[in-house]
């Protein structure tokens, strides 16, 4: 008996260290008739898209969070000026106000893919830590491009 439960223990502690060094995702950028392109989250749990806002000309920032069944949350978003389509409900989140940048923390929009267009005016991005990958470079203009998780 003493040696089932401790092979049930060890058992238990083998899937609890197998689940915490799970390998990170990576985002798959595709856009239809090209091939997949990979970016490696490696250990964050978090990526940025920074764009120029069409209309304010200003930068934005939305800050995502990797879920594990799939999806992405956007938890923020940063603009230098507020224009049409940003995120400003009063229940969505607390809108700050620093460094010369309008900021909404709180805010929980889940995304199972994410869908955008590219352009050299809008400078699309994707950044993890410091890089920044520019899916404007990447892609014609007015392509559609869709970010998920590789599972």
């Amino acid at each position: 008996m003493r040696v089932r439960i401790a092979l049930l223990v060890s058992l238990a502690i083998i899937l609890i260290f197998a689940a915490g060094c799970r390998k990170p995702t990576d985002l798959v950028v595709s856009s239809p008739g090209l091939p997949d392109r990979k970016i490696e989250l490696r250990q964050t749990e978090t990526f940025s898209l920074s764009y120029t806002h069409s209309v304010e000309k200003t930068p934005v920032i939305e800050v995502f969070q990797i879920q594990k069944n799939g999806t992405f949350l956007l938890t923020s978003t940063k603009y230098k000026s507020y224009g049409v389509g940003l995120p400003s409900l009063p229940q969505e989140g607390r809108l700050t106000v620093a460094d010369g940048w309008l900021t909404l923390d709180g805010l929980r929009r889940e995304y199972r893919e994410i869908r955008l267009r590219v352009g050299p005016e809008a400078r699309l991005s994707v950044e993890v830590g410091r890089e920044k990958f520019p899916l404007y470079e990447w892609y014609p203009p007015g392509s559609l491009v869709i970010i998920r998780q590789e599972l």
